[in-house]
Formats: C-alpha cells, structure tokens, sequence
C-alpha cells in the first residue's frame, strides 16, 4: 500500500545501543491493490493504483500485474508474452519527492531508498530516484539487476556531477546469478558527507562513492527491460526515508573493508603501494580531492598489489576509491 505522510511520522530505531532517528516519507507494498493490472492505462497519462503511471511502447506486451507471493502478501510481478525484448517503467507523478524532501525535519540530511527484487530469466532491471520527472533526467541513485546473454551483474548508480557513473557491486556468470530470490536493495545518499552507500545484506555487497552536486530527489522510477517469455520480476516494499546519520552497518561494513588493505608510504612522495592479505583482486583506483572532485582514474588488471604514481600530484590529502571483487574500499592518502 503506498503510504505518503502528510504529517511525517517520526521513528526511533535502536541498534546496539544507536539512536537514528528517521522520517518516513514513502512506503509501497501493495497490499491494498486488487489482484490485477497496477494500472490499465500503459501510456505513461493516467496514474493507477496508488498513483503509479505505467509507460511501454505501443508494441510491448509486458504487464505489471498485483500478484499474492506467499509469505509475503501482494507484490508487483513484470512478465511478458513476447520472444524478443520487451519491458515497461512504472513511475510517480512529477516531483512528489521534491515536495517531500524540501518539507523533511532538519536534520534529516541523508537520503535512503529501498526496495525487495526479484529476478527470473532474463530482465535489466534498476529502481531509480530520479532528479526529475522528466524524460531522460538524471538518476540520483539507483541499484540495477542485469542477467542478459553475456552480461550478469548488479550495479550501482550515481550522479557525481553532472554525469551518471555506475559501480559494479559484484560480475557473476548465468550460472552464479541469484536467481528466483528476494534481494533487499538499500541506497544512503548522504548530503552532509556528500557521500553514496549501496547495501545488499543478503549478498554481503557493498560500495560508496562521492559526489559532488547540489540536485535533490526528484522521482521514484522502475524500470525492466530486455524481456522475453522466460522473464519474471517482481518487486516489494518499497520505502523512502530521511535519516539524521548512517546506521552503523553501513559504517562498519565500509570500514571493515578499507581496513584490511595496507597502503604504503602514507605521506607518499611518488609511488604509494596497495596490498591485501586476503587476495582481494583491485579493478579500479579512482583519486579524490577533498572536495570531492575527481582527479584521476587509473584500472588494473584485477591484482592483488598495486603501485599507484601520485608524483604529478600537489601536497595535501586526498581520498582513493578502490573498486574491488569485494566492493568499494576508501583510504586516506597524504602527498608530501
């Protein structure tokens, strides 16, 4: 059932003796829908159940459709009848997360979004927090499912700038995929650190990336593409809240991480060595300011150790993302 607060509703969540107060401003579970089509109208025009719109093009024949999932009451199931690749968005109507987060309690400065998903077949799926409502606007954030021919992976995604960026969470093969299984997907956008956090706790994934920008949550945006006759996603309980500061899983799960990387000499004058003991492979090593602007992006071939030049870079501190088998690890480089 989706759930907007006119008066927002305060929550007090204790973990391990942590405080966080949250303020809820979206929910969706589809409990109060009719067994049945989300909405008939698949045109994008006239909202349906819930105030969601449901767009495709005039030749699709996928369906977004209120089933029972036992266990977990309704949910919205995606299918299709077609050989080839269909698929179909559903959204809100424009700028009803503006609303919500210019009224937010101060203090309520970090963002989260998420959602359950479940994928069968093949689909490109991703939720979305869109900047705007508007055709091709920009994605805040978003954590994308995509099992196609030779590409199976999840991704994150931001805005860094002005220009989307996307972190793998984890490669798999068709055959290592977490097929035909509910996955809690949660995004932290964090305007006080200027920070994004991607959660998937069954999966054990992780990441965090910086951005740099001023643009607010503007729409929630659901997406499934490359859909055929072997095709089945769902999706549950969707929610979108603002938080005064991270629970401490997101806290520790990122420290532990850049934690068991060992990075040397730190001050560094030309050269800074990365190792691990644990064999995590490196893929990426992305260099921050401490503005949050990128500097550099240097890939590797999915090593152990690494040597990164910093010789061309002035005196002062910066931030290094490294983009790991693992996740994002962030540390702390001092230049001489």
């Amino acid at each position: 059932m989706k759930k907007i607060a006119k008066h927002f509703t305060i929550l007090y969540v204790f973990f391990m003796s942590f405080t966080t107060q949250a303020q809820t401003f979206f929910t969706e579970d589809f409990n109060s829908y009719p067994i049945g089509h989300l909405n008939t109208n698949y045109d994008n025009t006239t909202p349906g159940h819930g105030g969601w719109l449901v767009s495709r093009n005039l030749s699709s024949l996928a369906t977004g459709m209120i089933t029972a999932e036992a266990g977990k009451g309704n949910v919205l199931t995606i299918t299709t009848n077609s050989t080839t690749s269909d698929g179909c968005g559903f959204t809100q109507e424009e700028g009803f997360l503006n609303t919500l987060w210019n009224n937010r309690t101060p203090g309520n400065n970090i963002f989260k979004f998420e959602y359950e998903f479940y994928g069968g077949g093949t689909f490109n799926f991703g939720g979305n927090v869109k900047i705007s409502y508007k055709a091709g606007s920009s994605t805040l954030t978003n954590i994308a499912f995509q099992s196609m021919s030779n590409l199976n992976r999840i991704l994150g995604g931001y805005l860094e700038n002005t220009s989307s960026k996307s972190i793998t969470l984890k490669s798999y093969t068709a055959s290592t995929f977490p097929y035909n299984m509910w996955i809690k997907a949660e995004m932290f956008v964090d305007f006080n650190a200027n920070n994004v956090y991607f959660y998937i706790p069954i999966l054990n994934l992780q990441a965090t990336a910086p951005f740099n920008h001023n643009y607010i949550p503007g729409n929630l945006y659901f997406g499934a593409g490359n859909l055929n006759t072997t095709s089945t996603v769902k999706i549950d309980n969707i929610k979108v809240s603002g938080l005064k500061t991270l629970p401490p899983y997101i806290l520790s799960a990122n420290e532990q991480l850049a934690a068991k990387f060992n990075m040397y000499p730190n001050p560094a004058t030309n050269v800074v060595n990365i190792t691990n003991a644990e064999n995590m492979l490196v893929q990426q090593v992305t260099v921050y300011d401490i503005a949050g602007k990128q500097l550099s992006t240097q890939s590797f071939n999915n090593q152990t150790e690494i040597q990164l030049n910093v010789e061309n870079l002035a005196s002062g501190t910066y931030m290094l993302y490294l983009q790991t088998t693992e996740g994002i690890a962030v540390k702390k480089l001092v230049k001489k």
